[in-house]
């Protein structure tokens, strides 16, 4: 039976993970009760980077916000918006997150997701499990971009502290007719973005740096 297919999406987290979640000070201010819509000004606000539990088994507010998540389990029309946020693509902690539970509740399809975002560069805080010094100076962050994120979706078994379902190398997909191969792109005069745009591209910062 496929793990994924349960009634309540938020089994998918390990019961240890999920009742600390529900425990934690802030999702019981900031999470609870909270719907599909209400939910978006809370990561908006308090989500600024990615990570499980710290050393001290306290999850992180994106835990607890994707948690929520699957507790809510949005449509895939709130979904496509949490994803795209009308092409603004202002808030990518909410895009990160998004991934994460479309990774965790859908099989093959997640592919789909896989080469719309494996070109997304923008860069994202991840908080380390304890800090390192550099210089003298503690260290509680890593930085990846957006297209690594999206990789170890794929690749990796465990992401924030949570075993996420397993799902098969794209080849077996693509054995299966279930998924394209996956296309690497080809730089050429046509795929360059015009000067002015290539210029407003690399002024915009989202709020949520």
């Amino acid at each position: 039976m496929d793990k994924r297919n349960v009634s309540n999406k938020a089994s998918l987290v390990e019961p240890i993970i999920r009742h600390r979640v529900q425990d934690s000070l802030f999702y019981k201010q900031y999470l609870h009760l909270t719907n599909e819509q209400t939910i978006l000004s809370v990561i908006a606000e308090h989500v600024h980077f990615i990570g499980g539990t710290d050393s001290n088994n306290r999850p992180s507010p994106f835990l607890c916000s994707l948690v929520r998540l699957l507790e809510i389990e949005p449509s895939k029309e709130i979904l496509e918006l949490y994803l795209t946020q009308n092409g603004y693509n202002e808030f990518k902690y909410l895009t990160a997150m998004t991934l994460l539970y479309c990774r965790m509740v859908t099989g093959s399809t997640f592919f789909s997701f896989f080469d719309r975002y494996i070109t997304d560069y923008r860069k994202l805080r991840f908080q380390d499990k304890s800090f390192r010094l550099v210089d003298g100076v503690p260290i509680h962050y890593s930085i990846k971009c957006m297209d690594e994120w999206v990789d170890d979706l794929v690749e990796q078994e465990r992401i924030v502290d949570i075993k996420i379902p397993y799902l098969a190398p794209r080849l077996f997909y693509v054995e299966r007719g279930e998924v394209s191969e996956r296309v690497y792109g080809v730089a050429d005069e046509d795929s360059n973005p015009p000067e002015n745009e290539s210029a407003a591209s690399s002024e915009y910062e989202s709020d949520s740096d």
